[in-house]
Order: structure tokens, then sequence, then C-alpha cells
């Protein structure tokens, strides 16, 4: 076991887009952050449909940007088309939609995550949670490296504990090809938090909701 020399405010375990927004909120407060993520690479990765709001997301999408949040800058920059869905409806179903170049959007967003002051990304896999007396005091990592922080964000989306259907067929990851988070799971469980499954036809991209502990 190592544990790693410097100490920070907040680690945020993910890097989709929850995450990225998490961490670069905390770094742009004046806090000591952490990203890590499975794949530096898959920073900010769209999985599936390269879209950015729509209907029931675009309000989200809209208030990230009023808190000053990166995902509509990043969008403006990469954005293919833009539209308003329903338009010949009424103005209560009006949604804003912009397609996206995936690997722009990704590249992007990871350039940003880069250069932010007060942010560190790192490449790992969080396999549990580090509390002393009812307090997370920080993460362990698969390679049993540990990083303390004063708070734990989890957003990590499709990966905790993921399950793909792909017809009859089942198999653990968090997207094809790539490794589910199965030890966070379980130390999550030890927490006492009860775990649920949620299921899709799609992985689920816009609408992560993190676990914040302290």
């Amino acid at each position: 076991m190592f544990v790693y020399p410097k100490q920070y405010d907040i680690i945020v375990i993910g890097a989709g887009h929850a995450g990225v927004e998490a961490a670069l909120a905390g770094a742009r407060m004046g806090c000591e952050t952490l990203l890590l993520s499975i794949n530096v690479d898959g920073i900010g990765q769209m999985s599936c449909n390269p879209a950015i709001g729509g209907l029931a997301k675009g309000h989200l999408t809209r208030e990230i940007d009023a808190l000053g949040g990166e995902m509509g800058k990043a969008t403006d920059m990469t954005g293919l088309q833009f539209r308003m869905l329903n338009t010949k409806k009424g103005p209560s179903v009006w949604a804003p939609r912009a397609q996206c170049d995936k690997k722009a959007y990704q590249f992007r967003l990871k350039w940003i995550c880069e250069r932010q002051e007060n942010l560190d990304v790192k490449q790992a896999q969080v396999s549990k949670l580090l509390h002393q007396d009812g307090a997370v005091t920080g993460v362990e990592t698969t390679l049993e490296v540990q990083y303390l922080a004063k708070s734990v964000i989890v957003t990590t989306g499709t990966f905790l504990r993921g399950l793909m259907h792909i017809g009859s067929n089942q198999q653990s990851g968090g997207r094809a090809g790539e490794a589910a988070a199965m030890g966070l799971s379980g130390s999550l469980r030890e927490l006492g938090i009860e775990l649920g499954r949620l299921k899709t036809g799609t992985p689920p991209v816009s609408c992560v909701v993190p676990l914040i502990f302290q």
C-alpha cells in the first residue's frame, strides 16, 4: 500500500459529464481537486448518441451553463447541428438539442481538465472508499494507492457494477470493451448504502446523479 503524499479537498471518481463538471466546479472554487478515471482518454466520452440537451435534458444543460459549467461551452465549440425540438407544438414541450462531434467534444473536455488550475487528473480504478468514525477520508485504487481527501464525489455512471445485455447474453462492463467498476460497489454496500440498478436501452449520458461523501 502507498499513500499519495498530496492531500486533496475533493476527489471525484469518474470522468463522464457529471464528473467533469464536479471536478471543474471544485477546482474553480479554489479547492485542491483530484479527478480519477479508469481511462483518461475517455474523459467526457459520449457513449452512444452525441447529443446534448433534448426533451427533459435541455433545461439541465442550461442550468449547468448558468452555474458556470463547461458542457454548454464545449457544445458551442464542437456542435454540428443545433435545433429546437417540437416547435410545431406548444412552448411547454420545446427543447433545445445539439448534435456534437463526439471526438472533438471528448478531446476538448480532456484538454480543459488537464489545464485547469487546482485540478489533478489521474488514471486509476477506485476499489473502495476510506472512512473513519463515519466520515470518508479518501479512496483506495486497485493498485493499492490511497488518495486522501475531505470529500469524495462518485460519478461512475454505467461503470458501477455495470451489466450489459446484448441479445440474450449478459456480460460485465461499463461500456462495450471496457471493464465495470466492481470493487467500489462492495465498498458502498459496506457503508450501508443500498444499491440498485438502472436498466436502459442506451447508456445514460447526460443524467448522471453524483453521490457526495464528506
